[in-house]
């Protein structure tokens, strides 16, 4: 074995040293994209649980699991708040990936320009936003029907916590594996305006062989974005239980929420910018530079705005 190809650092390394490289001499440019479209999307991830249960179910006993009923204007509600999400979320990972990708090759990056990316991107990333959340939706509802369908057929006992546990420890493996799949689907649809179906096919490709790396950050990051954000959920639940002491706990919350979106926004922007540098690793490793004669080298004009 050559001296060059002992001394060469993990890939993982390679990706982890690039991100910070890009990152770093730019982040104020992060910053400012993490202001104006990532932080309203931790925000309302940490207030809204709480602001919707101490006003419309000021009574639910979270001691008891118990369905909550929902009227139509919660209903409305809580898809309104969740277009908005949506539509936040797409133009975060349009603006992220625009400048990680853009900061890789060296090219100057700003804020107008960032912005300006989403209306190349938008459609693209909706389009795939759709197609894999309906398949992993319908997945999950085919699971879930068919499992009750055998429980009932062997006439196995369970309760209503038993059958979501066991669902769960069979379901969750196959949905993170198809997330490390499709990891790289955004991105594509960002640098490469692919849509739908070929972002989620050309993802699965392009991850090929680096499946380790690619779960080891959905897992991370997921794991700790869940953590930040459900913790502070919870414990914003329990202090609006506490009726007529909220005030009393009020730089308490914000501190709260101020520590939780800061740990969110770290995690978030090392796993957006992590995922465009894998991305070009990714197309390095299959020989299809974007700044090559190659098939996708025109396609990357679409990102120059």
């Amino acid at each position: 074995m050559s001296s060059s190809t002992e001394n060469r650092r993990p890939l993982w390394r390679e990706i982890l040293i690039s991100s910070t490289l890009v990152r770093k001499p730019n982040s104020v440019h992060f910053r400012a994209l993490s202001i104006l479209f990532l932080w309203p999307i931790l925000f309302t991830l940490n207030v809204y649980p709480s602001f919707h249960l101490s006003h419309f179910h000021p009574d639910y006993d979270f001691t008891i699991f118990t369905q909550l009923s929902l009227s139509n204007f919660e209903i409305m509600a809580l898809i309104m708040c969740t277009l908005f999400l949506v539509l936040f979320y797409l133009c975060t990972i349009a603006t992220f990936t625009y400048s990680a990708v853009q900061a890789s090759y060296g090219r100057p990056i700003n804020l107008v320009s960032s912005i300006k990316s989403i209306k190349n991107s938008f459609f693209p990333l909706l389009s795939t936003f759709i197609i894999s959340h309906t398949i992993l939706i319908s997945i999950t509802l085919i699971f879930s029907i068919v499992l009750a369908l055998l429980f009932r057929l062997i006439q196995f006992k369970y309760n209503l916590n038993h059958f979501i546990i066991f669902a769960l420890i069979v379901l969750v493996p196959i949905l993170v594996w198809l997330q490390v799949n499709w990891s790289l689907a955004y991105v594509l649809a960002v640098v490469e305006s692919k849509q739908g179906y070929e972002t989620l096919r050309r993802s699965a490709y392009l991850v090929k062989g680096v499946r380790s790396i690619a779960l080891s950050m959905v897992l991370f990051y997921g794991l700790a974005m869940g953590c930040s954000l459900g913790g502070c959920s919870i414990y914003l639940v329990i202090i609006g239980k506490a009726k007529g002491e909220q005030w009393s706990f009020v730089m308490v919350i914000l501190l709260q929420i101020f520590q939780s979106l800061e740990g969110a926004y770290v995690m978030m922007n090392q796993y957006l910018v992590g995922n465009a540098v894998l991305y070009t690793y990714c197309k390095d490793l299959n020989d299809q530079k974007l700044s090559g004669d190659n098939e996708f080298g025109s396609e990357y004009v679409s990102l120059m705005v």
